[in-house]
């Protein structure tokens, strides 16, 4: 007995993967479809190179949270996260990069400093959240409060990139047919991610703790040990995405993170990773940051107000979660 229901619960569950990448697969063809027969412009090269390029931040942001979630925690922090590493990319710039030999020099310290302050984010609020026992809600909540403060600290208006300082961010400019250079990038990073995810030691034990933690633990994973080291690739992932932001807007802004908290939570969820932990992929929020970017840059294309863009992308998380939530798990909270 206890066997057949273990083998219908493999069975549901696999059903509502298969379902939720054909939600997301079929919501993509048919909001191309819609925005096409609207806008006749929409599929144009230069829509496409847009909807393209406006994807690699998020991408490279929702695969840092896919870790997290199918952990069974959440990251609310990875916008402000996010916003900070902008700031302090432009911050370097402006500030040391006429001091140094080349440009490059100082895209490349840039990158460092942002690269730093994301594992720096990523290892404390992961050492709270483990080691105090503070539910990864919570955690990330405050922070997400401290950092969208410091983010303001450093500059409480936006700033633009100092024209001496232009061609340190010109690699965003680079394409190859409609395809961006930090496209390309944002998928080398799924690539590294994909790898970690299937072919190491941490990838294994993540699906693991997210199914069962307490098991995990009485199997002997380290499991503090792997939580606080995704919680470091998802600060790193919110930085990099601070810092293809800078680039690709020539400017900070205090405040730039913020709307990619529900964004990057709609992507990775309509990507058909489980709010419950134990289930999802890198490859998956892929395709539904695909389905996240064309809803949004179909709106801005017929002109849909951002406060309603705001209500579609809200409705889609709601679907996407009764869509992928495992109901025969009862009293299920975010760890």
């Amino acid at each position: 007995m206890a066997s057949n229901k273990t083998v219908d619960i493999g069975k549901r569950m696999r059903l509502q993967e298969h379902l939720m990448k054909y939600f997301s697969f079929s919501a993509i063809v048919i909001l191309i479809i819609a925005f096409s027969a609207s806008q006749q412009n929409f599929l144009g090269k230069a829509n496409l190179k847009t909807l393209l390029s406006d994807s690699a931040p998020l991408i490279i942001m929702s695969i840092g949270m896919t870790f997290i979630l199918i952990l069974g925690s959440i990251d609310l922090a990875m916008g402000s996260v996010c916003s900070v590493a902008n700031v302090l990319t432009v911050m370097v710039l402006n500030d040391i990069g006429p001091s140094l030999s080349s440009p490059v020099l100082a895209a490349f310290l840039a990158l460092v400093v942002s690269i730093i302050f994301g594992a720096f984010a990523g290892v404390i609020q992961g050492i709270i959240h483990v080691k105090l026992k503070v539910p990864s809600f919570i955690a990330s909540l405050g922070f997400m409060s401290l950092w969208q403060s410091v983010a303001l600290l450093i500059t409480e208006a936006p700033v633009s990139v100092a024209k001496a300082m232009w061609p340190a961010i010109e690699w965003v400019k680079v394409t190859f047919g409609v395809i961006g250079l930090p496209l390309i990038l944002a998928l080398i990073g799924v690539a590294i991610l994909y790898v970690i995810q299937n072919y190491t030691t941490i990838g294994r034990s993540l699906y693991s703790i997210g199914g069962n933690e307490r098991a995990s633990r009485i199997a002997g994973i380290s499991v503090d040990k792997v939580k606080i080291s995704l919680f470091v690739v998802s600060g790193i992932c919110a930085a990099l995405g601070g810092y293809f932001l800078a680039a690709k807007l020539r400017s900070s802004a205090p405040r730039v993170g913020d709307s990619f908290t529900l964004l990057i939570v709609a992507a990775v969820a309509l990507g058909g990773t489980s709010l419950s932990g134990g289930r999802g992929g890198v490859l998956g929020t892929v395709l539904g940051v695909f389905t996240v970017s064309v809803i949004q840059n179909g709106m801005n294309f017929i002109g849909v107000d951002a406060y309603w863009q705001n209500i579609v992308f809200g409705l889609f998380v709601l679907a996407a979660v009764a869509i992928s939530v495992d109901r025969s798990v009862r009293g299920l909270v975010v760890k």
